[in-house]
């Protein structure tokens, strides 16, 4: 029992949360904010299998002899015999994913705050991180790209080394992904322009680059050197480097990952992309394909969605519990693998 105390400055109220006017600390993030959105594209479904039509590249841009091509007056007409295209139809088979929570109805009742509401903006934040990284694992595994879009640093004609080693005299970064670049611009014929390309690396990776010679003298000798020091150019230049290199848009992938399980005496926290496998890709458009059925598409990874972001939540009065659930259905694909590149051992 409580021994009886005479008034006082501090004693003659109860604390509770009305103090800072339920002041809530809480890191739940936007899934609007995550930077997976900037670098993939969402193709809505209506079935949860279904396939795709992949047509190969060559027959639009093959030019042997000129005189194959010409068409003399009073000549009949060329027949035009195996001047086909290739195609294949690819497969895709989403998976239904769900997070949720469950919440008594006294804890819920008495909570100072929308205990509900919150856990819901919590389980959101995990279902994208998921998402993210889906794509990341697809993204960052040799074997879905093909021969020749995928190289290690320093293995680039021309490389001396890593990008965090590079100088101004090396230009290694700059030499990576001009030949990324130009991979690819052969192998679409041309068709990803400046403005589809994204370099899409990790925060570590970014900020040990961002140190290096090569990166600092560029950085120096341009217009917007002033802004950037002021951290004025965007999200980018918290990681210190600028939203476009050498002509391609920069994409730092923040998103973070808690590996170790609930009331783990240490708690494990890590960056969903790994240092070292950078990647360059296509993403032209919005993030939602709204093109019709027979325009082509080159978006380099593409997440077929039945079911997006589902939010469901009830009350059940016969266990007298909150319960609720987010919920998606999707796969990540490489539908245009011809138009990404994978860099790897790019940092040390």
């Amino acid at each position: 029992m409580a021994t009886a105390v005479y008034p006082g400055g501090s004693n003659t109220y109860i604390p509770s949360a009305e103090a800072t006017r339920n002041m809530i600390v809480e890191f739940s993030r936007n899934v609007a904010d995550f930077r997976v959105n900037n670098y993939v594209q969402i193709m809505p479904v209506t079935k949860d299998r279904g396939r795709y039509l992949v047509m190969t590249v060559e027959e639009a841009g093959r030019l042997l002899n000129d005189a194959d091509d010409i068409w003399e007056d009073g000549d009949d007409a060329p027949d035009f015999r195996g001047e086909t295209e290739k195609f294949k139809y690819e497969g895709y088979e989403t998976i239904r994913r769900s997070k949720g929570y469950r919440i008594g109805k006294k804890a819920s009742d008495q909570a100072p705050w929308d205990i509900l509401a919150q856990h819901g903006r919590i389980k959101a934040q995990r279902m994208m991180t998921r998402r993210t990284q889906q794509v990341i694992a697809v993204a960052t595994t040799s074997g879905n790209y093909p021969t020749g879009h995928t190289s290690a640093v320093a293995s680039i004609t021309g490389n001396t080394g890593k990008w965090d080693e590079s100088t101004t005299a090396r230009q290694d970064i700059r030499r990576s992904l001009r030949h990324g670049r130009e991979v690819i611009r052969l192998a679409t014929l041309g068709a990803v322009k400046a403005e589809d390309y994204r370099l899409v690396m990790s925060p570590g990776c970014a900020g040990k680059i961002a140190e290096c010679q090569e990166i600092v003298d560029y950085l120096k000798g341009s217009p917007d050197a002033l802004a950037y020091v002021k951290g004025n150019l965007g999200p980018n230049a918290q990681y210190g480097l600028p939203e476009r290199l050498y002509g391609v848009t920069i994409e730092i992938e923040d998103a973070v990952k808690v590996t170790s399980r609930k009331g783990a005496s240490s708690v494990t926290k890590t960056s969903v992309l790994g240092d070292t496998t950078p990647f360059l890709c296509s993403r032209p458009g919005g993030l939602v394909s709204d093109a019709g059925p027979e325009s082509p598409r080159f978006s380099t990874f593409t997440l077929f969605m039945y079911e997006e972001m589902t939010v469901e939540a009830k009350y059940d009065d016969d266990n007298r519990v909150n319960k609720g659930r987010v919920t998606e259905d999707y796969v990540t694909k490489m539908t245009a693998d011809i138009s990404g590149f994978l860099f790897t051992s790019a940092v040390n």
